[in-house]
C-alpha cells in the first residue's frame, strides 16, 4: 500500500498492486481517494505510476479491473489510463436493494508502452 500525496505534503488517499498471478503476468490496483480530492487527478497519476512499475519492473503483463455499473468516475478513470472494456458480469453485486454488473476492464504492457511512446 503506498500514499497519494498532494504537492503540500497532504495525504489524499491510497493505492496499492493487488491479486498478483506471476504465472501469468495478471494484477489488479487498488486506489482510494478521499472525497474531497476527488476529480483532480491523483488516481490516474497514482494508476499510471503504478502500471509503469507494474509492466517494467516486475515484468507482468495484464492489467484487470472492474467496477460498478454507474460508476463513472472510475470508469472514466480506467479509460483515461488506456484500459478498455472487456466484458460484464451481470447482477453480481448486490447494494442497496438491487443487483448491478460489474464492469470488465483490462490493459495489456503492449497497450500501455503504445499509449504511453515507450519502447
Amino acid at each position: 500500500m503506498f500514499t497519494i500525496e498532494n504537492l503540500n505534503g497532504e495525504y489524499v488517499g491510497g493505492v496499492n498492486l493487488n491479486s498478483i498471478d506471476e504465472k501469468n503476468g495478471a494484477f489488479s490496483i487498488g486506489v482510494q481517494v478521499d472525497r474531497d480530492h476527488r476529480g483532480k487527478g491523483y488516481g490516474t497519476r497514482a494508476i499510471n505510476i503504478l502500471l509503469k512499475y507494474a509492466f517494467l519492473e516486475l515484468r507482468l503483463n495484464k492489467f484487470n479491473e472492474c467496477t460498478l455499473e454507474g460508476n463513472e468516475p472510475s470508469a472514466a478513470m480506467l479509460r483515461k489510463v488506456g484500459c478498455v472494456q472487456e466484458g460484464v458480469r451481470r447482477k453480481v453485486i448486490y447494494t442497496n436493494g438491487q443487483y448491478l454488473d460489474l464492469l470488465l476492464f483490462g490493459l495489456t504492457k503492449d497497450e500501455f508502452m503504445e499509449k504511453n511512446a515507450m519502447k
